[in-house]
């Protein structure tokens, strides 16, 4: 039996896979990737199709295909597919060493979760049908562990292994790895840096998912690479790298200015060598690369004049101080009207996203970079609650069924931890006005409003 069949692996949504960040992405180094509204999505190890279904959701005149070599969890995707009544999405229990480029060709092909945890062979074959069945204009996100960050991991890793290498059910095997990581905390009486370094990765398996601690850390692979060998391996493919699908971690922001200057000195002008520094001295241990065609020369750096037709979107709220704050804490204090008119327009339509002028891309491109906006390929479904509202399909079946977090309209996982939304939201099938909702949750309009004001914020809402 497939070990995914044995242990569900938690699927959910996967933010940076958007084919709508892809396509944003390669604009700014330059690249003509394809339009996003019709575009055709494959995804290798989709599992349960929990990313996919999400998307689907999201551009219904795209078409998305997810393929996985467990049943199990194909199943299950297929009949949550059957209740949403989507005809844009399938999923396919299918071995991808099976995948030929008769399968199709597709605009973004998504891949996480299986190059550092597969066999040589299957790694190889990722590359290939990234390349053979990615169109000429198209990008492909491949997600991999990375050294000199993972070799810390690797070796708790290996102990755990050691461990459990007795205990045989995969209950026992997460019961003794729970067990041995546990022993670290406080393992030293006068810890030194490495101590403390053994202590913190234990501690960040320990408070794992079983899932996550299952399939990632006791599965019998676990191949990291650094950043320059996956660039290597891409291109015996004919697959060139076009940037990470985290658009400002290229540019790292905990870094010094010193370290900074230095890595771009070790690495003598080329963009490749550079990154790698950077990873050397930030110790990354993950990246999401974005890859393309051979080619096609992306530029190194950002060409913000791409983003003129793109859209832009920020959770910020102004505060009282002038302020504009993000949920995680990001703020952006500036008197520059330009910057301030920007991201008002930007608040004040959000869910939606609003579009980018000609002479607001340079701003645009500033302001992703310190993670104070999001740029898109299309305005989006996400809306104000109207005088009929209505919550997307996905999120009320998602609720009806206690599936925790649920999935926006822009594919963030959203967690409700209190019962008022998940009441309200199983009546938000868009027939219902605002006061017959007031009148069925048996409280006053005002608070319907502010509810759904609230519900309007979390990009949940249709209409």
């Amino acid at each position: 039996m497939n070990t995914y069949d044995q242990v569900a692996y938690i699927n959910a949504p996967l933010t940076q896979t958007h084919p709508s960040r892809l396509h944003v992405t390669a604009r700014l180094h330059g690249l003509r990737p394809p339009p996003v509204d019709r575009c055709r999505v494959l995804e290798l190890g989709a599992s349960e199709g929990a990313n996919l279904i999400g998307l689907a959701i999201a551009m219904p005149d795209a078409e998305f295909v997810g393929i996985d070599l467990a049943g199990t969890p194909v199943a299950r995707g297929n009949q949550m597919i059957a209740d949403l009544g989507l005809s844009n999405v399938r999923l396919q229990q299918m071995n991808l060493l099976d995948l030929e480029p008769s399968f199709g060709e597709f605009h973004y092909i998504l891949v996480h979760g299986i190059y550092a945890w597969t066999p040589e062979i299957v790694r190889d074959r990722v590359l290939a049908v990234a390349s053979a069945n990615l169109h000429p204009d198209g990008v492909a996100f491949i997600s991999y562990n990375t050294y000199p960050g993972a070799y810390l991991r690797q070796a708790m890793r290996e102990m755990a292994l050691y461990h459990v290498e007795p205990l045989k059910t995969p209950d026992e095997r997460l019961r003794g790895a729970r067990e041995f990581t546990a022993s670290f905390a406080g393992a030293r009486t006068d810890p030194d840096a490495l101590d403390t370094a053994f202590a913190a990765i234990a501690a960040e398996l320990a408070d794992s998912t079983d899932s996550s601690l299952f399939h990632d850390d006791l599965t019998d692979i676990y191949h990291p690479v650094y950043f320059h060998q996956f660039v290597s391996h891409a291109a015996q493919h004919g697959l060139q790298y076009i940037d990470d699908a985290a658009t400002f971690d290229a540019y790292p922001r905990n870094l010094s200015e010193e370290a900074f200057a230095s890595a771009q000195g070790f690495g003598g002008g080329d963009w490749i060598r550079t990154q790698q520094h950077f990873d050397f001295l930030r110790g990354r241990t993950f990246r999401q690369s974005l890859v393309g065609r051979a080619g096609k020369a992306p530029s190194p750096h950002w060409q913000p004049d791409h983003l003129e037709g793109c859209f832009a979107s920020t959770l910020a709220r102004e505060t009282r101080d002038g302020a504009f704050v993000l949920p995680d804490g990001n703020r952006l204090t500036t008197n520059q009207p330009e910057p301030i008119a920007f991201l008002r327009r930007l608040s004040a339509t959000w869910p939606r996203a609003s579009r980018i002028g000609n002479a607001e891309t340079e701003m645009a491109a500033q302001f992703l970079r310190m993670g104070l906006i999001q740029i898109h390929a299309f305005e989006g479904l996400a809306a104000k609650a109207g005088q009929r509202p209505c919550a997307s399909p996905l999120v009320r079946y998602q609720m009806a069924r206690g599936i925790n977090p649920v999935t926006t309209l822009w594919q963030e996982p959203l967690e409700f931890s209190e019962d008022p939304p998940v009441r309200l939201v199983s009546l938000l099938d868009g027939t219902r006005s605002r006061a017959e909702l007031a009148a069925a949750m048996e409280c006053a309009a005002e608070s319907i409003d502010e509810q759904l004001a609230e519900l309007s914020y979390y990009a949940i809402l249709t209409a």
